[in-house]
């Protein structure tokens, strides 16, 4: 048992240095002193489970991070941000599936119904892919890569017109995407 309070212990002083807090800020949050956290750093005394929950809930992590040694690093499973980008990630993927799903169904009922060839379903799910990704990085707040995210969406949107009306000559419409993609790069360089 003293191990496992010597590293609670130390897990807790790490994290509230992670979180640049005092013992006195995360005293006055819990309502408790910080004479209290002190002694919960020191390895002195533990906080009652209510308290690690707390504790771990409002550190992004789950009692197993605060109760095994090691660095954050070692720790990773444990966060609960970690479990939450996977599940971000595995959601966006089953949306994208979807749009694939779709796309191969409208190809196999225009071909089983018709003589024309319909591989444009497969060229328009593409930007459709990357539609789908621009809403769940807006979504769920990850912007550090929209603006390539919304790069590509450009250009394979155009792309997708082009060879939609290769026939008519509409290359030209490429030339409307060059001031959109100078507003996506300004776009980004905008500060929060």
């Amino acid at each position: 048992m003293e191990s496992v309070k010597k590293t609670v212990a130390h897990n807790l002083h790490e994290l509230r240095k992670l979180n640049t807090m005092t013992q006195a800020e995360l005293a006055a949050k819990l309502n408790y002193s910080d004479k209290s956290i002190s002694k919960w750093e020191n390895g002195e005394s533990m906080p009652d489970i209510e308290t690690l929950c707390e504790l771990a809930e409002m550190y992004g992590v789950t009692l197993d991070y605060l109760t095994h040694e090691g660095s954050a690093e070692d720790k990773i499973q444990f966060t609960k941000k970690n479990k939450d980008t996977e599940n971000k990630i595995t959601i966006t993927a089953l949306l994208i599936t979807a749009v694939w799903f779709i796309a191969a169904t409208i190809f196999v009922c225009i071909n089983l119904n018709s003589h024309i060839v319909a591989w444009m379903c497969f060229v328009w799910a593409v930007p459709s892919s990357l539609l789908v990704m621009c809403f769940s990085m807006r979504r769920w707040g990850h912007r550090k890569h929209s603006a390539i995210v919304n790069s590509f969406l450009l250009w394979t949107t155009l792309s997708c017109i082009c060879i939609q009306f290769i026939q008519y000559n509409v290359w030209p419409v490429l030339i409307v995407g060059v001031p959109i993609q100078v507003a996506i790069i300004l776009f980004t360089k905008i500060k929060r």
